[in-house]
């Protein structure tokens, strides 16, 4: 039987709101994470408001949360009091610490409301309610202004259609606005032996798509946006001893079997 066009858009809808509420519990479990996490490490991203991967400065060497900032700065040239837009912009991390350095206004969107009750908190401790502000909705959803900038850092891995979404955020900059996306991506041509692995990833992390490089590239060159810059971050984050990591597959692969088992893998 034929599925009409209305069928098909309420199919989407649906599948696009269960999305939603995946990525949802997804970062409430996170939450409780870096919580747990900042009494055995250094850095958890909780002090900062973050959950930015750990890199080195490549100038200093030091290493945190808040490196990937500096570099996003490098070469950004942007008008007087900037618009700008944090795609999933979790506990404001990322406006707190860009803000006294650049100014303008700017549009913090997440989906957590855990997190976005700590990021209205802090603007809100910080006085800078005028200049910041927190929606509770996807980046999906239309804008009704326009920006200079627009930031997505490990927040677009999560969408369930990457070419919607980067059309989205396109269509609200303006002449001249700039696009940073910076996120995990895995290599071109992925090794078919490690397929199983990145399922597991995608499934842990709530990552129904994860393009490849090729891949965003595509739909930003399908958005009309021009790719001025592409760099390889890689070498810049915190790689865990070989140990470590092996021990973490292992717990993880687990986990993720044990979690298909008890029907809570989507929870």
């Amino acid at each position: 039987m034929p599925i009409s066009g209305e069928t098909a858009e309420a199919g989407g809808a649906a599948a696009r709101a269960a999305q939603l509420r995946e990525v949802s519990n997804y970062y409430r479990w996170l939450d409780r994470w870096v919580r747990w996490h900042r009494i055995v490490r250094r850095y958890s991203g909780y002090d900062t408001m973050t959950v930015h991967r750990l890199m080195d400065d490549p100038v200093t060497g030091e290493n945190g949360p808040l490196v990937v900032h500096d570099l996003i700065l490098e070469g950004l040239s942007l008008p007087a009091r900037p618009r700008i837009l944090d795609a999933g912009c979790g506990y404001g991390g990322t406006v707190f610490d860009l803000f006294p350095k650049i100014g303008g206004n700017w549009l913090g969107r997440t989906i957590s409301p855990i997190q976005i009750a700590r990021a209205r908190k802090e603007a809100k401790r910080r006085e800078l309610e005028g200049c910041v502000r927190f929606e509770l909705r996807s980046y999906d959803e239309p804008f009704t202004e326009r920006f200079d900038l627009a930031i997505a850092i490990e927040s677009m891995v999560h969408s369930a259609n990457p070419a919607a979404t980067v059309a989205n955020i396109a269509g609200a900059l303006k002449p001249g606005g700039i696009f940073v996306l910076v996120d995990d991506m895995p290599i071109e041509n992925f090794p078919l032996a490690l397929e199983c692995d990145l399922e597991i990833v995608r499934e842990m992390w709530r990552c129904p798509v994860m393009p490849t490089e090729r891949g965003w590239r595509a739909a930003f060159e399908a958005a009309g946006l021009e790719i001025e810059h592409s760099r390889d971050l890689s070498k810049l984050i915190y790689h865990r001893p070989v140990e470590e990591m092996n021990a973490l597959i292992a717990r993880d692969t687990k986990r993720a079997s044990w979690l298909r088992w008890t029907g809570l893998s989507s929870g």
